[in-house]
């Protein structure tokens, strides 16, 4: 396969390759360069659905996707679907996040299919949490090494936040009260497969900082947020269809843009499953 670097912190495009053939070797290789880059796109790949799941489960067994209901022939597969008549509604994956850092074990990968694009807005946004840690100064990587955040769901999934996501007529995302339960996991963790230094930080489920008085974390919440989303660390994608992403939760955060209103938008996603996050 060919390989093109996208950004100088994450991205690649692979072309001459697909995935529905790709021999143990040629599939090692794609797996370790989603780990290099963060996240790595392959155009123009034609999958069934069953397909996807196959390709999802080389990567290791799916993840738990609580709250969306999924696809009732695959329930391993989400359909993130935002019909045209949807309108102005917010749509999922319209927030900066790490897909359910919220959970003891957070997927390690996500895939996602492209298989209806509106002709223009609907692009996803990736951010590398390596290269915002990599530009820490050496006073932050100390003090930051000691902290831990407080990950939740109770800001998007709990019951309060179901009228923003009945307004997708075409997903049925469940709210409940156990969005109100927390994870503790450290502020730095260090990546299973690559070693690297993560800042494993994302605004939409951290909801507290361990370790840090009440009049400081708002401060450094916010800070956080700015500082792990700025443009240096990120890459922008405008999908087509056939397009299939390939990322790694671990060590990025993405942002589905929500500006397509009037057009319809479907993509099929995988999850796979992860292991805690280790400082």
């Amino acid at each position: 396969m060919k390989v093109e670097r996208l950004t100088g912190v994450l991205g690649a495009e692979l072309t001459d390759v697909n995935v529905t053939q790709l021999t143990d070797t040629q599939f090692q290789e794609l797996r370790e360069l989603a780990c290099e880059y963060g996240v790595v796109f392959l155009p123009h790949q034609v999958m069934t659905v069953q397909q996807q799941v196959e390709f999802s489960h080389r990567f290791g067994p799916a993840a738990e996707s609580p709250f969306i209901e999924p696809s009732p022939d695959h329930p391993e597969v989400i359909k993130v679907l935002k019909e045209a008549s949807d309108g102005k509604a917010f749509n999922f994956g319209g927030a900066w996040h790490s897909d359910f850092s919220f959970l003891a074990t957070p997927p390690s990968f996500t895939i996602l299919y492209a298989l209806d694009i509106p002709p223009y807005g609907g692009d996803t946004l990736w951010s590398c949490m390596a290269a915002a840690y990599e530009a820490l100064s050496e006073q932050q990587k100390e003090q930051f090494a000691t902290l831990h955040a407080v990950h939740t769901a109770r800001d998007a999934y709990s019951p309060k936040m179901q009228p923003i996501h009945s307004g997708l007529s075409s997903m049925n995302i469940v709210c409940d009260d156990s969005a109100n339960e927390a994870q503790v996991h450290p502020l730095i963790t260090t990546h299973p497969e690559t070693g690297k230094k993560i800042l494993f930080y994302n605004r939409a489920y951290v909801r507290d900082l361990v370790g840090v008085s009440d009049d400081e974390k708002l401060r450094l919440m916010e800070w956080l947020h700015l500082h792990t989303t700025d443009a240096k660390f990120s890459v922008r994608h405008k999908w087509s269809v056939g397009d299939l992403a390939v990322w790694d939760n671990r060590s990025t955060q993405h942002y589905a843009l929500n500006d397509y209103a009037g057009f319809r938008r479907e993509l099929h996603r995988t999850t796979v499953a992860g292991s805690r996050p280790l400082p």
